[in-house]
């Protein structure tokens, strides 16, 4: 059988977070389409792999998925999280509700480029926030905001932007951060590369006042 090297991501399912009804939908939209593998990303998505070409666009027009990549469109490329404090004795703080508002966050425009959102319930870190283009981690006195990691050829360690804030605190600053960053970055241009070309300080000044 010929190899296509083909993916498409499921809407909806973020986070690694799904229930029995999207399971029930995965497995029927793979026997439908024949997909060859099914596979768990590592930003907490499924992704179906390996279709024919025809079978991908019906696909994708049955999950009405947008010809547009994801940052074309006002909202971050993912939001990965651990289960924080509801599943996890290490965690100290709930993780689900700043992941759902994070991912339902709309900006004031188009992203310059893909943004990565981590969000560790500790400071574990297993969910590798230093990493992220946004990163969020539970401390005892609230979520620490990094802001500019990078995983890839080139990785970087993200800049602190805050600490000690509430959910709602770090929701309004990483709406604050990613406006600032999409009105001031060059196209295409990475968080992390965004920082080292204007400096964290720069950063902070305009996002904290």
């Amino acid at each position: 059988m010929e190899n296509h090297k083909t993916f498409c991501p499921m809407p909806g399912i973020n986070a690694g977070i799904f229930t029995l009804k999207d399971l029930e939908r995965v497995s029927a939209l793979a026997q439908k389409y024949e997909v060859p593998m099914v596979k768990v990303t590592g930003g907490q998505r499924l992704f179906f792999q390996g279709l024919e070409p025809k079978k991908l666009e019906a696909l994708k027009q049955e999950l009405s998925i947008p010809a547009t990549p994801p940052h074309a469109r006002n909202r971050v490329n993912y939001v990965q999280a651990c289960p924080g404090k509801a599943w996890c004795d290490c965690a100290t703080s709930a993780t689900e509700p700043l992941t759902k508002a994070l991912m339902d966050m709309e900006l004031d425009g188009p992203l310059p480029a893909k943004v990565k959102v981590a969000l560790s319930g500790c400071v574990r870190c297993c969910c590798e926030s230093w990493m992220r283009d946004i990163g969020l981690t539970a401390e005892k006195k609230g979520w620490r905001l990094t802001f500019g990691g990078n995983a890839a050829g080139r990785p970087r360690i993200g800049d602190l932007i805050a600490e000690g804030l509430t959910d709602d605190e770090a929701l309004e600053l990483v709406r604050k951060t990613l406006n600032y960053y999409k009105n001031t970055a060059k196209p295409k241009a990475r968080t992390a590369r965004f920082v080292e070309r204007v400096g964290i300080e720069e950063v902070k000044r305009n996002v904290l006042g």
